[in-house]
């Protein structure tokens, strides 16, 4: 037995701890009796469990929590084994990936979902205290991210799929959704909750500006995420409004230091009283926050610079430029990866190449145990040392290392795909939440909007888009003719035909037929995605937009009559033309 807690705090429990070296768990009296989730011991069930995964095996199953898969090994480990320990609402002695307890235990924790959804229930209404049942303390001044957590925590538990789909749980389950929107985003209710004056509300502009006071609101610092120097917007030339637009979420900028381009959800971000880091959501830009410490409850906004409406104007057609250009990126590299998908190709191949690479000197480490081929070594020495590489353990050691690298790499790729799917999405809000312009959300997006409105989310992306703005449409014109004139309208469903040339893509001709599809059916028009080509998209478009207009393609269509083409009909025709159409082809 230890005669004494151990004082590990700043360090995972291993080697040098006298609790590990004892071969038992750390207590609650170790670590100067701080709280077990605030220091890095891994020295418990749990953690000893998830300290045995593989990092893959952690960055998947944090995934599957909805937590954050970037950090470190030890802040990973760490996150996931704390999850895994709230799940169980003890210290860290619940089997981690089991099924479950069995016989006594398995009933007392059943029985205590049961109470949680009891709680639930019987508290509705109460949306800081039904999240804070997930053992996560909030406040309706929590950022969103805390929030998303404590959301996490709770749904794990009371979800329909995990209690059978009876009736208590999705009761509980809905609280749990209600109670995370409400306090996530109460902006969205208190436009519901406004009494009716009797004065007829001010029509919707395509795009709104937005005005408050900065009273309480600070100009948070903001760090690179590689070389943590401060963003400063002075030092690089940029107006103060910059700050505007990166806490938003709508543009992304570079860093003075190593050039890397970042936004608000990959910067580094620190509370303005206790400098403690948190995690900033776009949708806390208009909100006063806390940061979760718990040492630190004072409250904080986001100072909002002066910005001209001309320069709004600028900065929308600025991002809308920038997210066209990365929804051609997308699709031309989902093009490449289903070119690559089709090769044939196998893992000895692959390995068959770097190892003459190896030979030709145009790899400098051995692609099985990494060793280092140093200047002045020729091809034999290459040769020969492929010969006698047959260390297992040093080729285990230098594969799982190369996993590793590739496992940060692509948290590092996610990340970033996470950023710049967010700032299409609030370039997308910030421009009026054009249904027109539903092309340019990423596909992740997509099925996250279907799913708010119980869509089902398969499909290609033009799929995506033809049921989510079908529905939108469809409400909008519901609301507009139960409402009347003090309608506000969440969403823009301007037709194709009135909207401005700038709220279009900019060259539609260097598009391809999938992009083509895509802008189709944010527009609700008719095509058939297995005959239509690019050339018939792009008539039809263009057919749509001039519609009414009387500058329809004449000259197309009498060319392929001259031909001997029979041409499609087309339900997007403007009648009127049609017939005069019809009359000049009779005389």
């Amino acid at each position: 037995m230890v005669n004494k807690p151990c004082r590990c705090d700043n360090k995972p429990c291993a080697s040098t701890c006298p609790c590990f070296k004892a071969k038992v768990h750390c207590t609650d009296n170790c670590h100067g009796k701080a709280p077990w989730a605030d220091v890095a011991c891994l020295n418990t069930t749990t953690g000893l469990k998830v300290k045995g995964m593989k990092p893959a095996e952690v960055r998947k199953a944090l995934c599957d929590a909805g937590l954050s898969p970037v950090g470190d090994k030890n802040e990973l480990q760490k996150r996931l084994a704390v999850h895994f320990t709230s799940l169980s609402g003890g210290k860290g002695e619940e089997d981690v990936g089991g099924e479950g307890g069995s016989g006594e235990g398995g009933q007392k924790s059943g029985n205590n979902i049961l109470d949680l959804m009891e709680a639930i229930t019987s508290n509705e209404g109460d949306f800081a205290f039904i999240l804070s049942l997930s053992g996560k303390i909030v406040k309706a001044t929590s950022s969103k991210a805390e929030l998303r957590k404590a959301y996490f925590l709770l749904s794990a538990k009371v979800h329909p799929d995990k209690n059978s789909n009876s009736a208590l749980s999705k009761k509980a389950f809905q609280a749990v959704l209600e109670s995370f929107e409400r306090l996530a985003n109460p902006e969205k209710f208190e436009e519901q909750e406004e009494e009716d004056d009797g004065k007829p509300a001010k029509k919707r502009k395509k795009t709104e500006r937005f005005t408050r006071g900065n009273g309480g609101c600070y100009p948070t610092r903001v760090r690179c995420p590689r070389c943590k120097d401060t963003w400063n917007t002075k030092d690089l030339g940029l107006e103060d409004a910059a700050y505007n637009f990166l806490m938003q979420g709508v543009k992304q900028y570079l860093c003075g230091g190593c050039f890397l381009r970042f936004g608000c959800m990959t910067a580094l971000h620190s509370c303005p009283h206790c400098k403690t880091p948190f995690e900033h959501d776009p949708d806390d830009y208009h909100r006063k926050i806390t940061c979760g410490n718990s040492k630190c409850d004072r409250t904080f906004g986001f100072w909002m610079f002066t910005v001209s409406e001309k320069r709004e104007k600028e900065i929308r057609r600025e991002v809308k430029e920038e997210n066209e250009k990365l929804a051609k990126t997308r699709a031309q590299q989902r093009r490449r990866g289903a070119r690559a998908d089709k090769r044939v190709g196998t893992l000895s191949n692959e390995e068959r190449v770097k190892e003459q690479l190896f030979v030709l000197s145009l790899l400098d480490n051995c692609p099985r145990c990494g060793w280092l081929l140093e200047r002045g070594l020729h091809k034999e020495d290459a040769r020969e040392h492929l010969k006698n590489c047959n260390d297992e353990k040093l080729i285990k050691a230098y594969q799982e290392s190369l996993k590793d690298k590739e496992s940060k790499e692509n948290s590092k790729k996610l990340a970033q795909e996470s950023q710049e799917e967010m700032s299409a999405f609030k370039t997308w809000e910030y421009n009026g939440r054009q249904v027109g312009q539903l092309w340019m959300l990423s596909e992740n997006i997509l099925k996250r909007e279907c799913k708010k409105y119980n869509l089902e989310t398969d499909g290609p992306k033009h799929v995506l888009i033809s049921k989510l703005g079908r529905v939108i449409r469809d409400r909008e014109r519901k609301m507009i003719t139960m409402g009347g004139e003090d309608h506000k309208s969440t969403h823009d469903i301007t037709p194709i035909h009135k909207v401005d040339a700038e709220d279009l893509p900019a060259n539609m001709e260097s598009m391809e037929t999938e992009e083509l599809q895509c802008v189709a059916a944010s527009y609700g028009l008719d095509f058939d995605h297995t005959s239509d080509v690019k050339v018939d998209l792009l008539k039809k478009l263009e057919s749509a937009r001039l519609k009414g207009t009387g500058l329809l393609m004449i000259l197309d269509d009498q060319s392929d009559k001259k031909k001997g083409r029979k041409r499609k009909s087309n339900d997007d025709e403007d009648p009127d033309y049609k017939m005069v159409a019809e009359a000049n082809d009779s005389d």
